[in-house]
C-alpha cells in the first residue's frame, strides 16, 4: 500500500472511534472529515485492471457456449 494510504487508512480509523465517543452534537464535523478521507482513500487506491478486448471477447464466447465458428442457428453454406 502507499504510504499516503496508510495514513489516511489510519485516520479513517481513528475518526471512527472519535466519532463514536464524541457527544452527538459534537459529530457533525467528524463525519465530514471522515467523507473526505474516504474520498482520498478511493482516489488513491488502484482500481483493479479490467480485463484486454480480447480477454473480453473469450469470456463471453465461453458463456454463451460459442466453440466455433459455425453455429448451429446459421445455415451451413452450399458450395456447390
Amino acid at each position: 500500500m502507499v504510504p499516503r494510504i496508510d495514513d489516511l487508512t489510519a485516520m479513517r480509523e481513528l475518526l471512527w472511534s472519535s466519532i463514536n465517543a464524541a457527544d452527538p452534537e459534537k459529530r457533525a464535523p467528524l463525519f465530514a472529515r471522515l467523507e473526505s478521507v474516504i474520498e482520498q482513500i478511493e482516489r488513491l487506491t488502484p482500481k483493479a485492471k479490467a480485463g484486454d478486448p480480447v480477454d473480453e471477447i473469450a469470456k463471453r464466447r465461453t458463456a454463451r457456449g460459442a466453440g466455433s465458428a459455425k453455429s448451429a442457428s446459421r445455415p451451413a453454406a452450399d458450395k456447390g
